[in-house]
């Protein structure tokens, strides 16, 4: 049975009740290192941040950049 603990296929995101949006605010990391990005915030009990992963974060509202 492969791990797959070593793959990098999650984000950390914050959601943006302005224009009620998700935004990435990490680069994609394995599950352990999203936790301690969160925990070194100090962000443990915020509802506005979530661990997903980078599939699901594909089907979230996010900001479309016009320029």
């Amino acid at each position: 049975m492969k791990s797959t603990s070593w793959k990098k296929d999650y984000l950390v995101v914050i959601f943006n009740d302005y224009d009620n949006t998700w935004k990435d605010i990490t680069i994609p990391s394995t599950f352990m290192q999203c936790i301690r990005f969160v925990r070194s915030k100090g962000w443990t009990d915020s509802k506005s941040v979530r661990i997903v992963s980078l599939a699901e974060f594909a089907t979230m509202p996010q900001r479309e950049v016009t320029t």
